[in-house]
């Protein structure tokens, strides 16, 4: 997991809080969704990756590919569309 994913996970990990049970591993293939994410979360995911990388990632970038290595592709990317 590339240091850009891990800080991407640790923000997952606060933005789900109590929806995620505390031993629960993420790795690159988990989605956000599936995790628990709801629409609600996945734009305050968004928000939180904008201020805290500096991009101007947009909702339907993370709705594209919600895995890990998917929201990690397009903060990498500067923003633009998750890997496909």
């Amino acid at each position: 997991m590339s240091p850009v994913e891990e800080r991407i996970a640790a923000i997952w990990r606060e933005i789900l809080g109590p929806d995620l049970a505390p031993d629960t591993a993420i790795g690159v293939e988990d989605d956000f969704f599936a995790l628990g994410g709801t629409s609600l979360q996945a734009m305050a995911l968004v928000q939180r990756l904008r201020e805290e990388f500096g991009i101007p990632l947009g909702l339907s970038a993370v709705v594209a590919d919600a895995t890990l290595g998917g929201v990690g592709a397009a903060v990498t990317s500067g923003g633009g569309a998750a890997r496909s």
